[in-house]
């Protein structure tokens, strides 16, 4: 399965909604939208095509048929409601359909309804999206599927820059103390087919790393914004920072401390609230909260990465064993594997488990603390004023 594939099987109910609204307009509809989206991706819109009228319906939901068939019920009550007569129906779903299912279903609507029935599903979203219209992928997807470079690769090159810059403390970790350094970077699919504000003043506010309440303190550098803890003083600790492109990053030093007896170590207490997990899971979920909000939609790469902290082992409480003897970090640069994150039903424990849990194998311990045998979260639960808690409720 490829990219574009999987980004049309797994799309949101708003996603999938603003992309069969273009969808119906690229096959020669006029569209005037009318309904509202449901849990379900189910929409609905008034159509029109060569003089005659019907009705627009999408979802996402995997039972299509049954969704179709609900959906045929309503815009029947519809006409009798409004005392209208519609000459189509067409249906727009992300779910597999074959020929033979779309002709007894065109020809079981035709006999009970008497509508014209038309469906545009998954081969035709992809064929439309991949070839005629790569901009709605680029738009809604975040990537064109015409693009002949790797966007991996440049995903990560972008990441490594951003490192270099904070290993050098430049740009806008100028300010930010030296030492080992955690950072977490949101990268969305569309960073680079533009903007998606037109002024870094339009950015939404943003956290302090490990924090979920909007800080007062975000301000506006540059082509972002930059929400530095202590930034009256000349130097800071942790920082986030919010791009117009939709580069997220957040960065910390207050995870690691010296210890006389035992070196660097990393706080990742399974019972502490400023561990690295925590704050970790906590910033994610803040970062993702401001991308939405700027109108970032698809998938985000998120990275972890530890700077400067060769030597570094874990630093947990006296009473949980852990493994006979750590394996200190061996590098000074260490960046786990990317977590994709959709960001239409993002899970952050879930989807953050893989990743954090590397960051303990790699010390050589067999499991994470903060993870049981299911993968299931059982660290800190962290409540805060405004927004809930982390992790989310489901």
């Amino acid at each position: 399965m490829d990219k574009l594939e999987w980004a049309v099987d797994s799309a949101g109910g708003t996603t999938f909604e603003k992309i069969a609204g273009e969808i119906l307009r690229n096959e020669g509809y006029d569209v005037h939208e009318s309904g509202v989206i449901g849990t379900d991706g189910g929409w609905d819109t008034r159509i029109e095509i060569n003089g005659r009228k019907g009705i627009g319906h999408a979802s996402v939901d995997d039972n299509w048929r049954g969704k179709l068939r609900d959906d045929a019920k309503s815009v029947e009550e519809l006409e009798k409601e409004q005392g209208e007569s519609f000459d189509l129906l067409v249906f727009v779903t992300n779910q597999r359909v074959t020929g033979q299912q779309e002709l007894n279903m065109e020809a079981e609507i035709k006999e009970e309804y008497g509508w014209d029935l038309k469906i545009l599903h998954r081969r035709h979203i992809i064929g439309i999206t991949g070839h005629e219209r790569p901009d709605l992928a680029e738009r809604h997807f975040g990537f064109n599927p015409k693009r002949n470079d790797d966007h991996l690769d440049q995903i990560i090159e972008l990441r490594d820059e951003r490192l270099d810059l904070i290993t050098d403390r430049e740009d806008v970790a100028s300010d930010l103390e030296g030492g080992p350094t955690a950072v977490v970077h949101l990268i969305p699919n569309g960073v680079f087919s533009g903007n998606y504000v037109q002024r870094s003043d339009d950015l939404p506010g943003l956290s302090q790393m490990g924090k979920l309440n909007v800080h007062p303190g975000t301000e506006t550098v540059g082509k972002g914004k930059l929400n530095a803890e202590g930034r009256m003083q000349q130097s800071y600790r942790s920082y986030t920072y919010l791009r117009k492109d939709g580069l997220y990053e957040a960065v910390d030093t207050w995870v690691f401390r010296e210890s006389e007896d035992s070196g660097l170590l990393l706080n990742n207490a399974r019972d502490a609230k400023e561990s690295l997990d925590c704050k970790i899971g906590i910033t994610v979920q803040a970062g993702i909260r401001a991308l939405k909000e700027m109108g970032v939609t698809g998938t985000v790469f998120c990275f972890i990465s530890l700077l400067d902290a060769e030597g570094a082992t874990i630093d947990y409480e006296s009473r949980i064993s852990g493994p006979a003897m750590q394996q200190p970090l061996r590098t000074d640069r260490y960046t786990t594997d990317l977590a994709e994150i959709p960001l239409a039903e993002a899970d952050v424990t879930d989807s953050l488990r893989d990743p954090l849990t590397e960051i303990w194998q790699e010390l050589r311990w067999n499991s994470n603390l903060h993870y049981d045998e299911d993968g299931n979260w059982k660290g800190p639960i962290v409540q805060f004023v405004d927004i809930g808690q982390f992790p989310a409720e489901d």
